[in-house]
């Protein structure tokens, strides 16, 4: 009897210790668990809350990703990108194909000027495994039967990795009261993103990259991805400004082919047969000019 009073009493300690086990357990797992929320609840840091739209920071889904924040990158070239932007529906009919379809921008110049700067400041602020995200916000006047102004949202988020911007489109010019236009034939369910039958682009194509590689994983299937080598798209910025500078030019020298006043005209087309008092008196009247 004795004997067994010992191991049920040793039983019985057993099954105190596993209980206990467990509860530490559980315990644990639960502190773990409330840790990683409330370090979740944090990096979602909104920095701009407007009428116009809002920049948050939000943890890149995909956790092996490390993106090279914070960085600093000029709001000219957030610009850029944001601008060379544009979206392209998809064809669906013969009729449609035959007749084509034009890309056109996914912001306005008024949202790119909102959120340019506002994305460039994020981006200084940024951890390795946060990205940028933003929204834009723009009415639009409803062409229905009942007018009434209806507000569109533009959504997305970008990263840098390296010498490229990851940007990801999520949402275009949505409006929750629209509706589709396209007839009982092209009638579709309910798209929140509105890109379901878009297709993204970018402007210039050189400065876009075809490789995935740091695509970050998740999100919903209507995302819209561009990876935009933007050191290349800086190195584009000086040609242009290069082609629009001789506009000028030529303006301020086009007044020196007119006749001028007090000088009898070449009686040769020749530049060596003028007289020497005939060009010097030219060389005076273009240095006015200038």
């Amino acid at each position: 009897a004795p004997s067994m009073a010992m191991a049920h009493q040793s039983h019985h300690s057993i099954s105190t210790r596993r209980r206990f086990r467990k509860s530490l357990f559980f315990l644990a797992l639960l502190c773990f668990a409330s840790t990683a929320c409330s370090a979740t609840a944090q990096s979602h840091r909104v920095l701009v809350d407007d009428p116009r739209g809002t920049v948050s920071l939000q943890p890149i889904s995909d956790q092996s990703i490390q993106a090279s924040h914070p960085i600093h990158l000029e709001p000219a070239l957030i610009a850029r990108v944001l601008s060379g932007m544009q979206v392209q529906e998809r064809q669906r009919t013969l009729q449609e194909l035959l007749a084509g379809s034009s890309s056109v921008p996914v912001f306005s110049p008024e949202e790119v000027q909102f959120l340019a700067p506002r994305i460039a400041k994020a981006l200084t602020t940024a951890g390795t495994g946060e990205a940028v995200a933003f929204l834009a916000t723009s009415p639009r006047q409803n062409t229905g039967r009942l007018e009434h102004s209806v507000t569109e949202t533009t959504a997305g988020s970008l990263y840098a990795y390296g010498l490229s911007l990851y940007v990801t489109l999520s949402q275009y010019r949505y409006a929750p009261t629209q509706m589709n236009a396209d007839g009982l034939a092209h009638r579709r369910l309910p798209d929140p993103s509105n890109l379901s039958n878009r297709t993204l682009l970018f402007t210039p194509s050189a400065a876009q990259r075809s490789d995935t590689f740091h695509r970050p994983t998740g999100g919903s299937p209507t995302d819209r991805f561009l990876v935009i080598d933007y050191q290349l798209l800086q190195q584009t910025a000086p040609a242009a400004a290069i082609t629009e500078q001789p506009a000028p030019q030529m303006e301020r020298a086009t007044p020196a082919r007119e006749p001028l006043a007090g000088v009898k005209p070449p009686d040769s087309p020749s530049r060596a047969t003028e007289p020497m008092a005939q060009r010097e008196a030219e060389i005076r009247t273009l240095k006015d000019l200038v």
